[in-house]
């Protein structure tokens, strides 16, 4: 009975061996990683002064992250910190909205024009400049 038992015995102890062995399994490809939401834009303030004896607000800004800015159709408007006054981008009569003009050599840089209605903005007052939904605040007037 030990003879016919002990191959069996063995024969179960190499398969239970076997059986723990590794095995190769087959590659399988890299999984990609979550994509990420796009950054919300934000506005970045490259200058913000005076012009014109004082009548306008000259600010140069360029979008950073998010998706482009169509600024014709984005609302844009620059805000006193300290009475709440908006200030809309100028329009003039026959060229319409001064929303974007640009200078050669000063790629994605946007320049906008704010009318300093009856004076109301000085030099030092605290504002924030909204494009869109993107604003960049506690900007200090320069001369």
């Amino acid at each position: 009975m030990k003879r016919t038992l002990m191959p069996i015995l063995w024969a179960a102890a190499l398969l239970l061996l076997c059986s723990c062995a590794a095995r190769k399994e087959a590659a399988l490809p890299p999984v990609p990683p979550p994509a990420l939401p796009p950054s919300p834009a934000r506005v970045e303030v490259v200058q913000l002064q005076m012009t014109a004896n004082r009548d306008f607000v000259g600010v140069k800004f360029r979008m950073v992250g998010g998706e482009r800015v169509d600024l014709n159709a984005t609302e844009i408007y620059l805000l006193d910190e300290s009475t709440g006054d908006r200030y809309p981008v100028v329009r003039l009569q026959r060229i319409g909205r001064m929303a974007e003009f640009s200078v050669p050599g000063e790629a994605g840089i946007h320049h906008v024009m704010f009318r300093n209605r009856e004076g109301r903005l000085k030099i030092g007052r605290r504002v924030t400049i909204v494009v869109g939904n993107a604003r960049h605040e506690h900007l200090v007037i320069r001369e």
